[in-house]
């Protein structure tokens, strides 16, 4: 399976500059557990997540700093929607991250994936026919 068809929903993107303030509320506003941060050309410079929140409040850091002083930029790891599921997830094990930013040829931001989104797909395909529901009460 391509990471493609993983994909759940649009990213959620904010510039680097942006304040933690407002990444937190995006976050929350949408349940989700990651901010792409991009360019003007809509080119995935970095990305913020949850953990990286944590961490950088921990750091002494407040919510009024940039997200860049917060998420991972500059050694961002990528790949393309057509990428196999398996070799992404096995690069994603290997480099300890969660979130997986998918980039088009142009390198334009195509998605986002989470480790979630990868077990989720895979146990609903190859568990849901072998476990057994019982029938809901009346």
């Amino acid at each position: 399976m391509s990471l493609g068809q993983f994909v759940k929903r649009s990213p959620l993107t904010a510039r680097p500059e942006t304040p933690l303030r407002e990444i937190v509320r995006l976050m929350a506003e949408n349940n989700v557990g990651s901010v792409v941060l991009v360019d003007d050309a809509n080119k995935p410079v970095g990305i913020i997540t949850e953990r990286d929140v944590v961490k950088a409040l921990a750091r002494g850091l407040t919510l009024d700093d940039q997200a860049s002083r917060a998420g991972t930029m500059g050694d961002l790891v990528t790949a393309q929607p057509s990428e196999d599921a398996y070799v992404a997830l096995k690069r994603m094990r290997e480099r300890r991250i969660r979130h997986l930013v998918l980039v088009n040829n142009d390198g334009t931001l195509a998605g986002v994936i989470s480790i979630r989104d990868l077990l989720e797909d895979v146990a609903l395909k190859y568990l849901g026919d072998k476990v057994w529901w019982p029938p809901p009460e009346d």
